[in-house]
């Protein structure tokens, strides 16, 4: 039992990666509702935008970003630029970005 305690650290360090790994690449999904887009892991919310907030939607790509990504493909990007905030361009890879894209026009989003 005392040399596991020695190795709690070690499996601890190794652990954590791969939760974190399969956290944001497996866990990660994104959900439109009345009022808010929301970054969920593992169902929980981590971040929301208001869609209010949302000046316009675009299947594009900026320098300065806030990423929310779980893909490396970059034709499942899409982009919200917001009206409000320090950082604007808001960007996200939902699993199916044309039909993500045409729920938030459903919601009023403008599309570029």
């Amino acid at each position: 039992m005392e040399v596991f305690l020695y190795l709690l650290p070690l499996v601890g360090s190794l652990v954590f990666p791969v939760v974190l790994i399969h956290a944001i690449f497996w866990g990660m999904t994104f959900t439109v509702d009345e009022a808010y887009m929301r970054v969920r892991i593992y169902g929980f919310t981590v971040r929301k935008v208001a869609v209010s907030d949302i000046e316009y939607a675009a299947q594009d790509w900026v320098f300065w970003n806030e990423h929310w990504t779980n893909s490396i493909s970059p034709k499942r990007l899409v982009l919200l630029r917001r009206r409000t905030g320090m950082v604007r361009n808001f960007l996200i890879s939902p699993p199916s970005p044309q039909e993500f894209l045409k729920e938030l026009a459903a919601k009023g989003v403008t599309l570029r």
